[in-house]
């Protein structure tokens, strides 16, 4: 959502001073000047890297996931960023994807038995669902077809923790969730509210050390960051919303 870039809010600013400039109103010059002074800020990795520190702390884990751990792992699709030669163009998978499923993959392989189910419908109406492909770079990876399921019909993360709920047969209630570091906090939740027992486990960290002066200077990589944490959070709210008003429903 545009909304939430800080790129958007400095053009915001820039706009707001030329109106302020041309009505003379010192005011809101000075409301501008502070936005552009906050989005620029808001690029630097130093503002992104604080936002994704609290996103990524480690999650806790519940005593019953190492007393009875899970046999069955959950992976929810992280995206693609390319169009499709063909349905079988598993390369088309985000990096987020790629990250979360090759962890499950090595989740997968410590114990025999172990069950890799994957959330994500099509990106775009009539597409591959993301999971499908998801499952294809699994395969490739080494993991049976009979150790892979798939929910095809969801496209965002409440939706995958409601369509893993409907799946036939059934899922079991206490599963491990498998997903980046950042989206974990969010995607725990939602299969919570699902009626899931949730064992975590993060991968695709993206926050990075302290260094100056570096850490100071607005980076491209660093607005992307902070779009990314921002989403977080801002889902984060936008489901206890529409979990309190299920509830009430």
């Amino acid at each position: 959502m545009w909304l939430l870039s800080p790129l958007s809010w400095l053009l915001l600013a820039g706009l707001g001073a030329c109106i302020a400039a041309r009505r003379h109103s010192r005011g809101w010059l000075r409301v501008s000047l502070v936005a552009a002074l906050v989005s620029v800020f808001a690029m630097t990795p130093l503002f992104a890297n604080a936002l994704l520190g609290w996103l990524e702390r480690p999650q806790p884990i519940p005593a019953y996931c190492v007393a009875s751990p899970p046999q069955v792992g959950v992976v929810l699709a992280g995206g693609v960023d390319a169009i499709p030669r063909d349905d079988n163009d598993a390369s088309v998978l985000g990096v987020a994807s790629r990250r979360r499923m090759e962890r499950a993959v090595e989740w997968w392989r410590a114990r025999p038995g172990r069950v890799i189910v994957v959330s994500g419908g099509p990106v775009w109406q009539g597409g591959v669902p993301e999971s499908r492909w998801m499952i294809r770079h699994a395969q490739r990876l080494g993991v049976a077809p009979a150790e892979l399921r798939g929910e095809e019909a969801s496209s965002n993360t409440w939706e995958n923790a409601r369509g893993l709920a409907a799946m036939t047969p059934a899922l079991p209630r206490r599963v491990v969730l498998i997903s980046s570091a950042m989206h974990l906090p969010r995607a725990r939740y939602a299969m919570e509210r699902a009626g899931f027992e949730v064992c975590p486990i993060a991968t695709d960290w993206r926050r990075v050390p302290f260094g100056l002066p570096g850490y100071l200077i607005p980076q491209t990589s660093a607005l992307l960051k902070t779009e990314a944490a921002l989403h977080e959070l801002v889902g984060m709210l936008y489901y206890r919303w529409l979990d309190r008003r299920t509830r009430q429903d």
